[in-house]
């Protein structure tokens, strides 16, 4: 399976570069859409089976994308712009037995080129298998779970890591990637009181999966080269080194050997470390090609694995719940110090421990806070997040101070024609940051801000009786000035089939400590088609 060679490089640097899109924040599609991201509920190809009964549902989407930026110039000529053409394909099985108690099984297939040529497992994009019995529901698989009241925002949803590898285009859930785990869910009874909506979760995963970033193309943030180019000087400056070692010795070699009066001994002691010389360096020059394959540690183990527990509740009308998280970051830490003994331990033996390498995920606890409540026209929605690692102190460079998140939304519908605001404020708020300061670029978090706060806002309308939806959406950061704008419009033809076309500009006005650098003025234009059935 073909590895992102340089995933790891540009985790390590997010937040040494103050590189922190994976808050989460998400704008592919609209909030809150009853046609965003689900398959409407169609059963085509409903059969019923003794016993229990099967739905096969599914899309097929096509986008065509031209972005009308080089990465570094902006106004290319038209016919220059560079052009994309993605197909995709979701396929949906989902058995539900008549027994008791009831069981039922789910099974989403994702049909993609990055997913076939990168991410084979992926192909089955969740497998969910459930039984409930009595106030109890059981499932295991490999499942995506959210948690938190946030609109496709959030601070509480640890379990599943993102794929950036397209940026954050799709949505949220789209985003996620699915893991391995099991789950158990208790609801409270019905004839309860005060307590009927009362719901305890427990999760468990056996392993991590961590968050995927491109490898090569335009959504490499420009942060990696940094790190990819030290990784490169200081593997040529050793091999560069040791090649120079081997030329002298073949040198002493060539000078005893002329020497009549040498010993038998000097010569094979001399013609020896000729030999193990040139051996090494010609094993450095091998083992430099695979020095990016070796960077992050194997997170398939048990010492990645994650549990949690989530209560939920209503009391009057204000939902609100607590959660806890135990498990790791999903975002790359590293030991900057160990980044030289790395390279050559790399170099010299062609593989390296998880000891010996510099890029690592921290342990995280998570302590979560949510609620919910509708105030008149507007509802609201926040959550809190204290999230604890074993840097306490703040004065570990190569662990992530403690921090404080939050997310405060609200949404509602305007009185003109159909339209709708969506307002969400996601922040973060980083620990003993002086601390960070002191320690300066030795850090895994240097050249971060203490505070990071963004606003999100997504404004809809539906016309001709829902069959044309345009939206635009807006991220701005106010700590890096960066700014995101999203326009688009669907045409929902008939039932399953939409048009649509939408585009993207990003700015970044701050030159130090951005979040997208390199990335100013970027932009694309695209349009698609979709069918769901």
């Amino acid at each position: 399976m073909k590895k992102l060679k340089f995933t790891g490089l540009f985790l390590a640097v997010v937040f040494s570069a103050g590189f922190c899109f994976a808050d989460d924040f998400d704008f592919g599609d609209d909030f809150g859409s009853d046609f965003g991201g689900d398959f409407g509920g169609f059963e085509s190809g409903a059969g019923s089976f003794s016993g229990g009964s099967m739905s096969v549902t599914g899309e097929a989407e096509v986008n065509f994308r031209a972005y009308f930026d080089d990465e570094d110039e902006f106004g290319l000529p038209v016919d220059e712009w560079k052009t994309e053409s993605v197909p995709k394909g979701k396929i949906n099985l989902s058995y539900s037995s008549s027994s008791v108690p009831a069981v039922s099984a789910d099974a989403k297939f994702a049909l993609s080129r990055d997913v076939l040529e990168d991410y084979r497992e992926d192909v089955i994009d969740e497998l969910t298998l459930e039984a409930s019995l009595g106030n109890f529901i059981v499932q295991a698989g490999k499942m995506k779970v959210v948690w938190g009241k946030g609109d496709k925002l959030h601070v509480l949803d640890n379990f599943n890591a993102n794929d950036y590898r397209d940026f954050i285009i799709p949505d949220y859930i789209d985003r996620r990637i699915s893991e391995p785990m099991f789950r158990v869910i208790y609801n409270v009874p019905k004839d309860a009181g005060p307590f009927s909506s009362t719901r305890f979760e427990f999760v468990w995963t056996p392993a991590m999966t961590a968050d995927r970033y491109a490898e090569t193309g335009r959504w490499v943030p420009a942060q990696v080269a940094a790190l990819k180019s030290e990784l490169t000087s200081k593997a040529g400056i050793a091999i560069v080194g040791q090649g120079i070692n081997a030329g002298t010795a073949n040198a002493e070699l060539a000078s005893i050997m002329a020497n009549s009066a040498s010993t038998d001994e000097q010569k094979l002691a001399v013609k020896n470390n000729a030999v193990n010389a040139q051996s090494l360096y010609t094993a450095m020059l091998s083992n430099s090609s695979s020095l990016a394959d070796n960077l992050y540690p194997d997170t398939k183990q048990l010492k990645y694995m994650q549990a949690g527990f989530r209560f939920t509740t209503t009391t009057g009308s204000f939902d609100w719940g607590l959660s806890y998280y135990a498990g790791r970051s999903k975002q790359a830490s590293f030991d900057k110090s160990k980044i030289g003994s790395f390279v050559t331990s790399h170099l010299v033996n062609g593989s390296t421990s998880d000891d010996e390498k510099f890029i690592d995920y921290d342990f995280l606890q998570v302590f979560g806070l949510e609620a919910a409540k509708t105030f008149g026209a507007y509802n609201f929605r926040a959550e809190g997040a204290y999230n604890l690692t074993k840097d306490t102190a703040g004065d570990d460079p190569s662990v992530q101070n403690n921090s404080v998140g939050w997310l405060f939304g609200f949404d509602r519908d305007l009185p003109v024609s159909e339209l709708n605001l969506n307002v969400q404020f996601q922040g973060k708020y980083i620990l003993n940051h002086d601390k960070i300061d002191e320690l300066g670029a030795l850090d895994t978090e240097s050249s971060t801000f203490e505070n990071d706060n963004k606003v999100v806002v997504n404004i809809s309308d539906s016309w001709n009786h829902g069959k044309l939806k345009p939206e635009v959406t807006a991220v701005y950061g106010f700590q890096h000035y960066d700014l995101i704008v999203i326009p688009k419009l669907t045409w929902y033809v008939s039932d399953g089939l939409e048009f649509s076309a939408r585009g993207m500009y990003m700015a970044s006005y701050k030159s130090d400590k951005t979040e997208f650098e390199g990335w100013h003025n970027n932009g694309f234009v695209q349009f698609g088609a979709k069918y769901t059935f």
